[in-house]
């Protein structure tokens, strides 16, 4: 535990030696905890000092806390900060506070699922009205099943497999089609990809729409181009150089997401290398790039807007079936050379 900040239930359940699930069991007094690990975390509670939220429990059963929560993976990445910009526009206007956590990566950059749990117990502790969540894993279901029991929740960007809930998406094989096309129309048959995770969520559609443009005119999939797995834009430009490196390079790079796209393009610069980029998701300053660089972009702004809408209603009564927004992307030309 960091000096000079108070105890988390993280630390609780390191000091015990249970899950951050357990240490909220019995914090919030439930059922279904024996009695010996009860009396262990509650040695660890008192050892560390732990402090309840005492103003969530002191609420009556059904009174509102007018705060809602959304909950997103990296908090630099520039997507977030605009899908937050839209959430708190439409929250404020009617009447809510909106509390902001990142879930982050672990030390070993995976996703840090014991952080999602302990968010998901933290806001089970505050009560919040409601939740929008831009879920790290197709899997994320059963950490937001006890949520969702208690609060409307919104997911944004994909659906957990198993969860019949609003959900507002983008048009990601459509859009990865449609940059795809676009670089084969311009002659590119050697086409790189470099992406992130590609089984699952946004990266398994956007992979799957560029297999399907290059497939539908008859280009064929360079196994030796492809580059998956890779986080940072750091990890992304190393990648594209190992590309560029090739006896046969590609004359295209294909990047999954805004990240992807930065490194890529840094390679290429770096190395003055005649190759286009193209990627999904908006890159800042892209208007003054003097690469050529393709970009499949929308508004992160109107996608948080839409899904604070959702969640809204829901607050306000709305009692239909699961509701599922894609909002449209576009293609957009940057560079001029």
């Amino acid at each position: 535990m960091a000096a000079g900040r108070p105890p988390t239930m993280r630390d609780v359940a390191a000091h015990a030696g249970v899950s951050v699930s357990t240490v909220s069991r019995v914090v919030n007094a439930e059922r279904y905890v024996d009695a010996a690990t009860r009396e262990k975390v509650e040695a660890s509670v008192a050892a560390l000092g732990f402090l309840r939220n005492e103003s969530a429990r002191t609420l009556r059963p059904g009174q509102r806390t007018a705060t809602v929560a959304l909950v997103v993976e990296d908090l630099t990445n520039p997507f977030s900060a605009e899908l937050a910009h839209g959430v708190e526009l439409v929250a404020a206007a009617a009447g809510y506070v909106v509390l902001l956590l990142s879930t982050g990566r672990d030390a070993a950059g995976e996703r840090d699922e014991v952080r999602e749990q302990e968010i998901v117990a933290e806001l089970l502790r505050r009560r919040v009205d409601g939740v929008l969540v831009v879920p790290g894993a197709d899997d994320a279901a059963g950490r937001y099943a006890a949520l969702a029991e208690r609060a409307p929740v919104v997911f944004v960007d994909r659906l957990p497999r198993g969860v019949r809930g609003d959900v507002v998406l983008l048009d990601n094989a459509g859009g990865s089609r449609r940059l795809t096309g676009w670089l084969v129309d311009r002659g590119h048959r050697r086409i790189a990809y470099v992406g992130g995770d590609r089984r699952s969520g946004p990266g398994a559609k956007r992979y799957s729409g560029f297999r399907a443009a290059l497939k539908a005119v008859g280009v064929p999939e360079h196994r030796e181009l492809l580059r998956f797995g890779r986080r940072s834009s750091e990890e992304a430009r190393t990648a594209t150089g190992e590309l560029l490196a090739l006896p046969d390079p590609p004359t295209a790079v294909f990047c999954d997401n805004n990240r992807m796209t930065v490194g890529a393009l840094l390679a290429v610069h770096r190395a003055g290398a005649d190759v286009v980029v193209a990627g999904f998701d908006h890159v800042e300053l892209a208007e003054v790039l003097v690469d050529r660089v393709a970009l499949v972009t929308y508004d992160p702004v109107d996608v948080g807007r839409r899904a604070a809408g959702l969640l809204v209603e829901r607050l306000a009564g709305a009692d239909v079936a699961p509701r599922k927004i894609t909002v449209p992307v576009e293609l957009a030309e940057f560079g001029n050379r």
